[in-house]
Parts: structure tokens; sequence; C-alpha cells
């Protein structure tokens, strides 16, 4: 639970219109290969340095071909500033499409120890045209992350708020007995980060633990970009 909210609501009070089967499929190139989360024994574990990734795709597939490169976090754009989350292990990667018109970026975190706290942000960019993960409501790209895809989830309802970047949807999930926050920004003109752009993600609590509404929007405001180098 978020120390800064936890003392205002210790019960969830999960309540809303909810979406029993709303399901999709990962568009994203980033979202091939699972996050490394954990060895066999399920603990969280620091990602080990890969050496960089090729992946090649062709018209069938509908994926522009390109790289998947494993990312150190001083090259990385993407932040999320949550105390429960301090102390934790990240994975980061980034895609970009041969021709240069796509950009991809996204980062997985664990909690620190033992903690199964979990998050996720994708971002998703392209220089003409919509971006390869484009969606409306952020139930719709949920799928980009292991703990969404291929299991039960339901969602309550859509709520509208604004942080440091602009407009921001969110919803409140479960899937099993963890309940989560799942957002979604989307910017097709001036954009903070590119001529379109898309930024998605999820945060879940601990398996059986509150998420209260107004730790949700703590999430929310707490996403955080930075511009491209060079």
């Amino acid at each position: 639970m978020l120390a800064a909210l936890g003392a205002c609501e210790s019960v969830d009070d999960y309540v809303g219109e909810t979406i029993d089967t709303f399901t999709g499929t990962p568009k994203s190139r980033l979202a091939a290969p699972a996050p490394p989360t954990g060895g066999a024994s399920g603990k969280p574990r620091a990602p080990e340095p890969s050496p960089q990734v090729v992946v090649k795709t062709g018209p069938d597939q509908g994926m522009p071909a390109g790289q998947v490169a494993a990312i150190r976090s001083a090259e990385a754009r993407l932040t999320l500033a949550l105390q429960t989350l301090h102390g934790g292990t990240v994975a980061r990667r980034r895609f970009a499409s041969a021709d240069g018109r796509y950009r991809e970026e996204d980062a997985h975190w664990t909690g620190p120890g033992e903690s199964p706290v979990t998050a996720g942000m994708l971002l998703s960019e392209s220089l003409a045209g919509p971006p390869i993960s484009d969606a409306e409501d952020p139930a719709g790209v949920v799928d980009h992350w292991a703990v969404f895809r291929g299991n039960d989830r339901t969602f309550g309802d859509l709520i509208g708020s604004e942080n440091v970047l602009g407009p921001v949807l969110w919803r409140r999930s479960r899937v099993a007995t963890t309940t989560c926050v799942v957002f979604l920004q989307r910017w097709m003109q001036n954009p903070p980060s590119g001529p379109a752009s898309t930024l998605s993600g999820y945060y879940c609590a601990a398996p059986g633990e509150a998420l209260t509404p107004g730790e949700a929007e703590t999430v929310v405001q707490s996403l955080g970009i930075s511009p491209p180098s060079g």
C-alpha cells in the first residue's frame, strides 16, 4: 500500500461497472518476450546484462522490422516515482523500426526484496500516423504485460485525471486476488515526446492488498517522460 495514502483509506471499496470480457492481443514489438521478473523461485531479481537482440518481422506479422535492445537506466526516458518501488529492480528495453518511423520503450519494475509489487510503462511513438501501440482505453493495452496476458480480469469505471504530462485515463482492475490500476495517455498533436505518442502501463499492489482510488490517482500522478537524447 502506498504509505502516503494508506491512512486515508484502509479498506478497498472496489466498485463500479466492470468490463468482464475485455480482451486483446499485445501489438507492441516489445511485447514479444516477457520482461524478466525472477528465477525459478519466483523471487524478484535484478535483470542481468544482455546483448542486443535483433528481431526481424515481415509483412505477415504486420510489424515493422527492427531491433529490440536492453537499455540501462541512464539511457531510459520512463520514470515512475513511487516509494513502494524504491530499492527494487527494473528491466528496460527499447525498439526502433528499421525505417526510423516507430520507436518504443518499456520498463518493468518489481518492488524491493520479497515485495510482490509490480509496475510497467510503455511509450510508443510514431513520426507519421498512429504509433504501433494505440488504444483509446487503458484496458485495451494490458496484454502487453505478463500479469494480465491470458488471465481473467475485470475493470472498474473509466476515470479521467490530469498529470504533468496532460490528460490521463485510468481504471482500477482485478486479476485473481491482485488489484491494479491501468492507465493511458495519448498525444496526436504537440505531444511531449514525438509527433504521435501513447503512454500506457499499470501498477499492481501485492496480492490481497487494497489499492484505493486515491492510491490509483497517486500512481498516475507519478508518471514521467524525459525528452529523447540527441
